[in-house]
C-alpha cells in the first residue's frame, strides 16, 4: 500500500521502501503512482494508493504488462 497525507510541510508519501514529502499535490500523486507501480509490478498483484478522504476513492495500480513474480523467476 502506498499512503498520501497532508502534512504541516506538504504531501508526504509513503510505502514499504519509500517516503517523501512533496510541496505540490500534483508531484505527490506523481509519485505515489510511480511507486504503486513499481511495488505492483515486483509483487506481481495491485497495489492500493490511499489519499486524503477530500482527494477521492483509493486507486489500485494493476503491475506493468508482461510482468510477475513468475516472469521475473525465468
Amino acid at each position: 500500500m502506498v499512503e498520501i497525507k497532508e502534512v504541516a510541510a506538504g504531501f508526504q508519501v509513503s510505502g514499504a521502501h519509500y517516503d517523501e514529502v512533496f510541496h505540490s499535490r500534483f508531484k505527490a500523486t506523481m509519485a505515489a503512482h510511480a511507486v504503486a507501480l513499481g511495488d505492483a509490478t515486483t509483487a506481481g498483484r495491485p497495489v492500493a494508493i490511499t489519499m486524503p478522504l477530500d482527494w477521492g476513492e483509493t486507486v489500485l495500480v494493476e503491475p506493468g504488462p508482461g510482468t510477475s513474480r513468475a516472469a521475473n523467476r525465468a
